[in-house]
């Protein structure tokens, strides 16, 4: 088991499915080894790119194992996506991720009814009295109904084990203001990170960054976070320039159906996202070929 700060490129890849819709673990298996030894610095499996909400307890158990087999001896460390409707589900996944060998923990506050701060606070608080894994707090606003309070994420980080904070907000400028709130309040050895592929290759914060696209491109997200912590700002704004086309025909789909649509693009085997999710059109996964294939040409030339 390795230390997970959730810092730097954190990648979330898809979870692979036959066309009938079961689990293609023997895909997620080339997928996470390709993609632990890619130079990235966490994988994070069941996420939101990981279609985490429609795997059963039992899909999402036998994902963390090969999950965690097929990065063993990468020194990449391995994170899990717990979230879940009640608390004792969360722990349910939380245990079982444990097991497995799961390096980190990502939590977010999944409920039908929107949490409120107070009930955020106490599953949190429990499962981090619960388990040592490192854990990460995950703001998810669109589609948990609750949007954490800077000031609330500072306070839980406070708790041992509790690392990291992952945060999705609607701009850069958003992200600043609260980066310097949280940094203000948080315990300073708790790493604040920015989740939304759009925002980050648009603004490119200084920050850690989750991301489902560098799951699938993690050479040109890797060089591209390197060129930005390394201060070059010249090879991070052509980065960023390159990037945008394939990002604005993202931006013009349904996120989770278009990301695996980029998957199958970027060579990685996996059917449609489970129904009631339907796939995007062959339209725009042509037009998502071409524009990664127009990425990967100019890469070469801008990286160093």
């Amino acid at each position: 088991m390795q230390s997970m700060t959730f810092s730097g490129v954190i990648a979330y890849p898809i979870t692979p499915f036959l066309p009938g819709g079961g689990l293609d673990l023997e895909s997620l298996e080339l997928s996470v080894a390709k993609l632990a030894r890619s130079g990235v610095d966490g994988v994070v499996v069941l996420g939101t790119s990981g279609s985490f909400a429609y795997l059963s307890a039992e899909e999402r158990a036998r994902v963390v194992k090969v999950a965690v087999d097929a990065a063993s001896g990468s020194e990449t460390p391995v994170g899990v996506g717990i979230s879940a409707m009640t608390t004792r589900e969360v722990m349910t996944m939380a245990y079982a991720a444990e097991n497995n060998g799961a390096d980190g923990l990502v939590l977010n506050p999944l409920s039908y009814i929107p949490l409120v701060s107070q009930e955020i606070a106490d599953q949190v608080e429990t499962v981090a009295s619960s388990l040592s894994l490192p854990l990460c707090l995950y703001n998810n606003p669109e589609t948990t109904g609750f949007n954490y309070p800077v000031e609330l994420a500072a306070e839980l980080s406070w708790l041992d084990n509790v690392v990291a904070f992952k945060d999705t907000v609607l701009s850069g400028r958003l992200f600043h203001s609260r980066q310097l709130l949280y940094a203000q309040r948080a315990d300073p050895t708790t790493v604040h990170g920015i989740s939304g592929d759009q925002i980050i290759v648009a603004d490119y914060p200084m920050a850690a960054w989750h991301t489902g696209m560098a799951a699938l491109l993690a050479p040109e997200f890797v060089a591209f976070h390197r060129a930005v912590i390394h201060h070059r700002s010249s090879e991070a704004a052509l980065w960023s320039a390159t990037l945008a086309p394939l990002m604005q025909l993202m931006g013009q789909e349904r996120p989770l159906s278009v990301l695996y649509a980029l998957a199958e693009v970027c060579g990685v085997r996996t059917g449609a996202p489970r129904r009631p999710l339907l796939p995007i059109p062959s339209r725009s996964k042509r037009m998502l070929a071409d524009a990664v294939a127009q990425l990967r040409a100019a890469s070469p030339h801008i990286a160093h």
